[in-house]
């Protein structure tokens, strides 16, 4: 093992019989592909995610409303960004999950197919060869060994002679298959680290690009500006229609013009009633003051008829 480049899968052999050797190498061979295929299988699911996520958000920007009949009025070059803003996404996603296909999960599959594996398999067969010969050789021997001296000489160095040529060749070989064993798994882990770098920059690329589509979005809707709807809701309204005069204003100029050809009616005078007015309508609550003064002078005029004297010396004048 001086001359072997790797020699730590070859150090196991000093550990290990032919047999466990053979059973360890043909695990290892077998968890090579199985890895592979495993973290082949979870990046197909995960391209799977980002191409249907990508089929959704295309669904997203042809979705009923807002559509072109609706009225945005100055948000809609603001509402356009965020629809460019989903189809870019979209487009994103889609390129990350060819990239996965390609870039890292075909050649993860494809590693199965090259000639280090195909060799690995060859040479582990004719490593099992070698270990059953050894095997049966030392089965021989022992035997042969139980039996003394009653075992035949010729048939004693025989099976020394297999056992001595088995076991030199399997030294011989197991060291190099263990080597090569090695060698292929440093390359499938290498090839796994740059698959997996790959995929991780790829996505590292997508989300440099979904940051600079939503600061775009995110400083299109800071720059607007809510005046700019309602000026341009007011002019729409307003296109073409003149000013309507103010109702209010027109009111007052003509009560105003029709106060200054008619004057103004005098306030009434009012009477203060005497002693014997207050007398008497304080102490009659029946009836208006009118009535009561109809009643006093029918009082008058019946005096002058009983006492005809009163209106001769003037302390009555005669009614008219």
């Amino acid at each position: 093992m001086d001359g072997l480049l790797r020699a730590e899968y070859p150090a196991m052999l000093d550990c290990l019989q032919p047999g466990q050797a053979v059973v360890v190498l043909a695990d290892r061979v077998k968890r090579i592909s199985k890895l592979n295929s495993e973290i082949a299988d979870w990046l197909q699911e995960r391209r799977r995610v980002e191409e249907q996520y990508a089929q959704g958000l295309r669904r997203l920007t042809q979705f009923r409303v807002p559509n072109t009949q609706s009225e945005l009025g100055s948000f809609q070059t603001q509402w356009e960004k965020i629809l460019q803003s989903v189809e870019s996404v979209a487009t994103s996603h889609h390129t990350f999950a060819a990239h996965i296909e390609k870039e890292v999960e075909t050649p993860l599959r494809m590693f199965e197919t090259r000639k280090e594996m195909q060799n690995i398999h060859i040479i582990q067969g004719n490593l099992q060869k070698v270990a059953r010969e050894l095997d049966e050789a030392q089965e021989k021997s022992d035997k042969l060994t139980k039996k003394g001296g009653k075992a035949s000489a010729q048939k004693v160095d025989l099976a020394a002679s297999k056992l001595e040529s088995a076991t030199n060749q399997w030294k011989s070989q197991a060291p190099f298959v263990f080597e090569s064993l090695q060698a292929l798994d440093e390359s499938r882990m290498n090839q796994l680290r740059d698959c997996l770098t790959q995929y991780g920059t790829f996505e590292g690329e997508q989300a440099q690009k979904l940051q600079a589509d939503t600061e775009n979005v995110l400083n299109s809707l800071l720059d607007y500006n809510t005046s700019h709807e309602i000026q341009h809701f007011v002019s729409k309204a307003t296109t073409g229609r003149p000013k309507l005069e103010k109702r209010g204003t027109t009111t007052r100029q003509s009560s105003s013009a029709g106060g200054l050809s008619t004057p103004s009616a005098a306030p009434p005078s009012l009477s203060v009633p005497t002693e014997d007015d207050r007398s008497d309508y304080s102490g009659s609550k029946e009836g208006p003051p009118e009535n009561k003064l109809r009643s006093r002078i029918g009082s008058i005029w019946q005096k002058c008829q009983e006492q005809p004297w009163l209106v001769s010396k003037g302390v009555l004048e005669q009614p008219g």
